[in-house]
């Protein structure tokens, strides 16, 4: 770019005047830097862009556009640049992705043998579906655990909140994303054990679901060179896992 900066006008609005001295002989000012357009150009695919079961397969602005927050102008910018530093924070940081829903767990209920329970997951503050791509996924475990904490067997039950689509990107499998204002309700309904002590319950997220998936899939053929660099990928993408929101509830004897 020859040297030249560009970014946004100040806070005020203002641009700097012709001759005005500054370091690195100051910016080229634009609006565009605080439009949602500009965060667009890679998070929207134009309305003949590629789409499976009739939805696009980056659509973040139109999510937006369909919010509450479009009409309060909140932006992207808002968000994901606050107080205008370049953090881009996104589902990979817990904070951001707490900020963003609201997690309420419902009654754990016994009778006739069964144990019920759950949670409501609510799209509170995130403005657009949660999550947005087809990249992360959202996981909820249930499951109950004996007096070691360990894990009883045949009580597990997982619901995924994501758009899973095949590693081709050929087929939607399903879409169970949470549009902004949304909620969807993940329930645990499960026979009780004899020897469990608690139920418990998670959301975990994995920021890189798709690409851990893809790793595995290569790593099927892959040797050498290749096939250790698809290792350290597959690991930075495992670490990449946390969890958001965990409740134990512990059980009266059976």
């Amino acid at each position: 770019r020859d040297h030249v900066r560009y970014g946004p006008p100040r806070r005020d609005g203002s641009v700097p005047a012709p001759g005005e001295a500054l370091p690195h002989d100051g910016w080229q000012a634009s609006d565009a830097f605080s439009d949602v357009r500009f965060c667009g150009t890679c998070h929207q695919f134009s309305e003949d862009g590629y789409a499976l079961e009739g939805k696009l397969l980056e659509n973040t602005v139109a999510e937006w556009r369909a919010s509450r927050y479009a009409e309060e102008g909140v932006t992207c910018q808002t968000c994901h640049m606050p107080d205008r530093k370049h953090l881009w924070r996104g589902i990979h940081d817990p904070a951001m992705t707490r900020a963003g829903v609201t997690v309420e767990p419902l009654p754990v209920r016994l009778g006739d043998g069964s144990l019920q329970g759950g949670m409501v997951v609510r799209n509170t503050g995130t403005g657009h579906h949660f999550p947005t791509y087809l990249t992360p996924r959202v996981v909820f475990e249930g499951y109950q655990v004996d007096a070691a904490g360990n894990e009883v067997g045949d009580t597990r039950v997982e619901w995924w909140i994501a758009r899973a689509v095949t590693l081709d990107l050929g087929r939607e499998l399903f879409d169970s994303r949470v549009p902004a204002g949304g909620e969807v309700t993940l329930a645990y309904d499960k026979p009780r054990a004899d020897r469990a002590e608690a139920l418990l319950m998670r959301l975990r997220v994995e920021p890189d679901a798709f690409y851990t998936d893809f790793y595995r899939a290569m790593l099927e053929n892959a040797t050498g060179a290749a096939r250790a660099d698809l290792e350290r990928a597959l690991e930075a993408s495992l670490a990449s896992h946390y969890i958001l929101y965990e409740d134990r509830v512990a059980l009266p004897p059976p």
